[in-house]
């Protein structure tokens, strides 16, 4: 499965960018500036649970399963590559079959978004305060 995909993708692109190539004049490389620090990868999450665990399953590596979500024939059982900085906080954490996973708030949404526990550093969410007991009338 997962040749296929590079081998499905490898081909897409030799027949976007091959025959531009071929015939484009070659030209000087402009000079860019340099990268400052590491490039954030995004970070992969689904609506479900169920469906992020899914997904994993079939594309278990982060490279594998951007592949799968770039691809536009491929079933992407609703999940996104969001950038981090749309993450706002961590909603919610549940430990399932050996593995930990977090749900994020995301910027716009209302609706977290699941992914693996530790994909994205952020505080754990603050417990809320203890009310006083009162007494009963």
């Amino acid at each position: 499965m997962r040749l296929a995909i590079l081998l499905a993708t490898s081909l897409s692109w030799l027949a976007v960018y091959g025959p531009a190539r071929a015939q484009a004049p070659a030209r000087p490389a402009k000079a860019t500036a340099p990268v400052q620090g590491p490039v954030a990868a995004p970070v992969i999450a689904c609506p479900s649970l169920a469906n992020y665990r899914l997904l994993r399953r079939e594309a278990p590596d982060e490279a594998a399963a951007l592949a799968r979500l770039a691809d536009a024939k491929a079933e992407h059982l609703g999940c996104t590559a969001y950038p981090r900085d749309r993450v706002a906080a961590l909603a919610d954490h549940v430990a399932l079959g050996g593995t930990q996973y977090d749900c994020l708030a995301l910027q716009g949404t209302a609706v977290c978004q699941w992914t693996t526990a530790g994909a994205v550093d952020l505080p754990a969410p603050k417990p809320k305060p203890a009310s006083p007991d009162r007494p009963r009338r």
